[in-house]
């Protein structure tokens, strides 16, 4: 039975609340609080011990319940949990804030906030960043789970698309509130993903920074001009260039080798370990360093304290660094083709340098931690000149005797059953043919180029003989597609 009562402290108070306690459906004995009217807490007391009968026969559906407990609290609740599960899986600080940031971007979008209010400009000012955080909390406080529909969704990529994002940014997006949605679905929290409807783009039709890799000279330049370079963004040359060299050596990305710690080094098996919460894929990766660069290595860490950053890289100015060294070495950070070289683009060189130097495709697969071959040849990327030489390198087809008399016998047809070819080969191919009694042809069955020429050009090179009727016959030697053999006259003039 449930019962309603005062506490003590509150029993002298005239507004204070009533509580009920009562039992649930699985027995256990709940307290909630009710209201300052005595009969009005009676009555929610009656319903919640009432809903408590129905769940244990089975009348209501706890899990409906709650479902549309979850649909009726504000999703900015349910994105904030979302938020803490991220945290609790290890993932990084600056993943968990873009994907809420993008996942919170495309809800205000659905429910009709405009781009520009709610996402700064790059040349924002300082006053204007917290106003658009501001109104994009704003935005997102008045959404409900159910509000998360694939149509308003894909409305809402359109919005980026429109307001000019690139395609791979309108993915991220896309990226962000589907796996939000999922996680809703998992945690019971929704009852499905409503969101598995919802398809991306195509980036492939709007490439705005395509990258390109440079020559091997090229790259000992830039590591010259980076080991005498001045100090950039906190980085000395010869730190930068060290973290150049490691980014080529592994395809370790930007921010991995960010998290790099001396710990993270093994100098007796020469390699360096990135932990598993700073990896895409979310698996610890262990990669072997090259010897002359796990030297040099060893030396600069050694001046180190435990713990510190190997290499203070700034946040997402990976690029605006490598721009000051590459314009010491003399390579543009935008060639002609509008292709950049930035920091990612050393990881595409890992890729080709091991593509150009024989390394199978499995391999270099796996040193660049891909899911799939496909992946792994976007990474390879060729230059034109690369692609110009190995152009050079094929076979030639042209023929070995280009004289006016062989094209035209070639023009006419009559060279079918003789080639040209050199006295070693056709010895070879006499010597792997045999005539329809399965004997082996001896060399001196062959007919030379000589004897070839002969008989096309209406030479009689021919031994006659002849039958009983007197009639001509010939034991000259026949070169066919196939084989080179002595005709037998038993073939040729079967018996009267």
């Amino acid at each position: 039975m449930a019962s309603v009562f005062k506490r003590k402290r509150d029993r002298q108070r005239k507004n204070a609340s009533w509580f009920i306690a009562y039992s649930d459906e699985n027995g256990v004995r709940r307290t909630v609080k009710g209201c300052p009217d005595k009969a009005a807490t009676e009555g929610i007391a009656r319903k919640l011990e009432t809903d408590a009968q129905e769940r244990r026969r089975g009348v209501i559906d706890s899990k409906a319940e709650s479902y549309r407990d979850h649909a009726a609290r504000p999703l900015s609740d349910h994105l904030a949990d979302w938020v803490n599960a991220l945290e609790a899986k290890g993932a990084t600080p600056k993943h968990v804030e873009l994907f809420a940031g993008r996942a919170r971007r495309v809800v205000a979008l659905l429910l009709g906030a405009k781009l520009a209010d709610i996402e700064p400009a790059k040349n924002a000012k300082r006053v204007d960043i917290p106003k658009a955080e501001a109104k994009l909390t704003e935005w997102v406080g008045t959404a409900r789970l159910p509000d998360l529909t694939a149509d308003r969704v894909q409305g809402a990529l359109a919005t980026l698309r429109y307001e000019g994002r690139a395609l791979a940014t309108c993915n991220h997006h896309r990226a962000a509130i589907k796996a939000f949605s999922r996680w809703c679905c998992d945690a019971r929290r929704a009852k499905e993903d409503s969101l598995r409807g919802v398809t991306g783009f195509n980036v492939k039709e709007d490439r705005r920074h395509d990258r390109r890799t440079v020559s091997l000279d090229d790259l000992h330049r830039l590591i010259e001009a980076t080991q005498s370079g001045p100090e950039v963004m906190g980085m000395t040359g010869p730190a930068r260039a060290l973290c150049y060299r490691l980014a080529v050596a592994t395809g370790l990305r930007y921010s991995e080798i960010a998290s790099i710690r001396p710990e993270s080094f093994d100098w007796n098996a020469p390699s360096v370990t990135v932990a598993a919460c700073y990896t895409k894929n979310g698996d610890p990766a262990t990669l072997p360093i090259p010897n002359d660069l796990a030297d040099d290595l060893a030396a600069f860490v050694a001046t180190l304290p435990s713990g510190k950053q190997v290499f203070p890289l700034p946040d997402e100015k990976g690029a605006k660094m490598l721009r000051v060294d590459l314009e010491a070495a003399g390579i543009p950070y935008r060639d002609a083709a509008g292709l950049v070289f930035d920091f990612h683009s050393l990881r595409c060189q890992t890729a080709t340098l091991a593509d150009a130097a024989g390394v199978s495709p499995r391999v270099v697969q796996k040193m660049m931690r891909h899911s799939t071959l496909e992946l792994t040849g976007r990474y390879t990327r060729p230059r034109a000149v690369d692609i110009e030489a190995a152009a050079g390198m094929l076979p030639s087809l042209k023929p070995e005797s280009d004289n006016p008399e062989s094209i035209a016998l070639a023009a006419t047809g009559t060279d079918d059953a003789v080639r040209y070819l050199p006295d070693s080969a056709l010895t070879a191919q006499g010597q792997r043919a045999g005539d329809v009694s399965g004997r082996i042809l001896s060399p001196t069955d062959m007919m030379a180029d000589s004897d070839a020429q002969a008989l096309m050009m209406g030479g009689t090179r021919e031994k006659k003989a002849s039958d009983a009727s007197r009639r001509a016959l010939t034991s000259s030697v026949v070169i066919t597609g196939e084989a080179t053999r002595t005709p037998d006259l038993r073939i040729m003039r079967p018996p009267l």
